[in-house]
Parts: C-alpha cells; structure tokens; sequence
C-alpha cells in the first residue's frame, strides 16, 4: 500500500514539474507573440487579428498549469499575520486547515469545470473574434489546472500531517530524555 502511495505522488509531482515547465514556455511564447506584436505594427503598419487572443490564452494557461507547480515549491503568497502569533504546532494545524480548505476550492472548481470544457469540445464553441480559435482549447486549463492542483494539495496536506507528527514525536523524545 505504501508503494502505492509512493507512486502516486511521484506521479502527481510528476505532473507539477511538466505543467510547470508547460507554464513557463507559455509565458515565453505570450512575451513573443506580444513582442512580434508590437515590432510589426510599429515598423510594418501591420496588425495580426490573432496575437493579442493567443497571448491571453498562453497566459491562462501560464496560471492555471503553472499553480501545481508553485503550490509544490510553496510559492503561493501566504498571508501569515496570524500563524505568526500561533504556536509553531498551531502554526502547523492552521496551515493544514488552510490547505483543506483551498483543497476543496479547486475541486469544487475541478468538477464543475470538466462540464464547461466538454460542452465547448461537443459544440464546436469558437471564439467570436475574427480569428476565431475553438474554446475547448482556453477551457482545458481551468479543469486541467484545478485537477492537478487538488491532487498537489492532497499530497501537501499529507507531507504537512507527516511532518506534524513528526515533531510531535520528536517533542515526546525530548520531554521524556
């Protein structure tokens, strides 16, 4: 059981380390587009119907994959007023808490999300701008997003758990040596 266990979170970080690397190609390839933009209209006069829909697309898709990524690393702003006055214990619980809660968030997220992608994929839903792309594809990265976050969550809260009960025991140790 715990070499399954194991293995899933390898997978799961798995997939925050390539949709991270995904994310970060987005923004590259958005600062691009933007940039190839900008050159063409100043120097050429010439403008592109597609640059500005694409760059906000490779955007949402920057955020949205990328936040597994920062979730494993810890790099999620955190507001820690209160954890700093807690106890380092009830600094730990908070955390948990808190996590439980943004855990539930993106799964409630995640659920809801699948549908809305689907519908766009079974409808042919395109944008309405003249270039047009199918919205399956901006869709994707709420549902994708959120999916991988949740499981990034579940595996955070469970590294959490482990390493409160850790430094309970080693608390035990301590008080009884």
């Amino acid at each position: 059981m715990k070499k399954l266990l194991n293995r899933l979170v390898w997978i799961i970080d798995g997939l925050s380390y390539v949709t991270g690397g995904l994310a970060a190609l987005c923004l590259v390839a958005s600062s691009i587009i933007v940039t190839e933009g900008v050159i063409t209209r100043k120097l050429f006069s010439i403008s592109a119907v597609w640059q500005i829909e694409a760059s906000v697309f490779l955007l949402i898709y920057a955020c949205f994959l990328g936040a597994a990524y920062a979730q494993m690393h810890e790099h999620h702003l955190n507001v820690d007023l209160v954890i700093t006055h807690l106890s380092p214990k009830w600094g730990k619980i908070t955390v948990i808490i808190a996590a439980m809660v943004s855990c539930l968030i993106c799964g409630v997220i995640a659920w809801y999300s699948w549908p809305m992608w689907w519908k766009a994929v079974v409808h042919h839903e395109h944008s309405d701008s003249l270039w047009g792309p199918p919205l399956w594809i901006p869709y994707l990265s709420l549902p994708l997003g959120m999916s991988i976050l949740f499981f990034q969550y579940i595996v955070y809260i469970a590294r959490k758990i482990v390493s409160l009960k850790q430094s309970k025991l080693q608390e035990q140790v301590t008080i009884h040596c």
